[in-house]
């Protein structure tokens, strides 16, 4: 069971109601929404490219389909770039034609692609009337670019909690002479191989170990890691280290009895609010 007391809780109902009344509505930073950086390097790479494709803009739609195959044959490093046009990454695209039921994969590598297939696909799929449709190519990747990275939202959802939890802790041993921080830490000797998210040292020994999540939604993937971090409580305890699991996000709210239930083996419990409370009184007594 959590130890509460420790904690500095004098029930265990007391400390369950400033779990759930200081969880975190989100671990959204302005930063999550769009990475730019990624967004205009990917851009870079291609300026070259971009900039030849502009010129269809310029080009009468009686007229395109010549152009667009008089492009790829002088200037075949511009074929990759075509199905980012339609938000597609892979420089290999699947097709199925429902006519004849048959499928293909067409090939948009810079060597080894059939100019026939590039121009039917992108008469077909509409691309080719696009450049009579946009103004710029660039400002429109752009927006395809800002598309395709919120499928990267998850990842950094995750990498943000983990960062503001690794930020607080370095706030709180900053003063305190021979404490230190390991993010990622793989070198700690318990009975299993495992990479700590953080791990806090004392003139070189390790003594306390974080794991960190965040949860916007319920679902079994939070109870799949409360059954897990049971059995690393056991090998942390064996291996003198005091296990602190740092878990956040409004999804706890309907699971928290479940949490209890089976996570009734892990001593310390916190959210990020209850960590900057707690953590200056469990550094002192180290």
């Amino acid at each position: 069971m959590v130890d509460y007391a420790r904690l500095g809780y004098s029930s265990l109902d007391e400390y369950s109601d400033d779990f759930l009344n200081t969880l975190l509505d989100s671990n959204h930073t302005y930063e999550f929404y769009v990475n730019w950086e990624k967004v205009y390097n990917n851009l870079k790479e291609h300026v070259v490219e971009i900039s030849i494709l502009n010129s269809l803009n310029k080009i009468p739609p009686s007229e395109l389909e010549d152009k667009v195959k008089e492009i790829i044959i002088n200037y075949n490093e511009v074929v990759p770039l075509l199905p980012l046009i339609l938000a597609i990454r892979n420089k290999k695209v699947p097709i199925f034609n429902i006519e004849d039921k048959s499928s293909k994969i067409i090939n948009f590598s810079k060597n080894g692609f059939n100019i026939d297939e590039i121009v039917e696909f992108s008469i077909k799929t509409g691309l080719l009337d696009l450049f009579n449709n946009i103004d710029d190519l660039y400002s429109y990747l752009v927006g395809t670019e800002v598309g395709l990275d919120t499928n990267a939202r998850k990842n950094r959802s995750g990498h943000i909690f983990e960062d503001a939890v690794g930020t607080l802790l370095e706030e709180k041993i900053r003063n305190l002479n021979s404490f230190y921080l390991v993010k990622e830490d793989a070198n700690i000797d318990i009975h299993r191989n495992k990479r700590f998210d953080y791990a806090i040292y004392k003139n070189n020994t390790p003594k306390i170990v974080f794991e960190c999540n965040f949860y916007n939604s319920t679902g079994s993937k939070p109870i799949e890691v409360a059954h897990a971090y049971a059995g690393l409580q056991k090998d942390t305890d064996e291996a003198d280290l005091l296990f602190i699991w740092v878990t956040d996000g409004k999804g706890w709210t309907k699971m928290f009895s479940t949490l209890m239930n089976v996570a009734e083996d892990i001593d310390f419990i916190v959210n990020y609010k209850m960590l900057d409370k707690i953590i200056d009184d469990i550094l002192k007594k180290l």
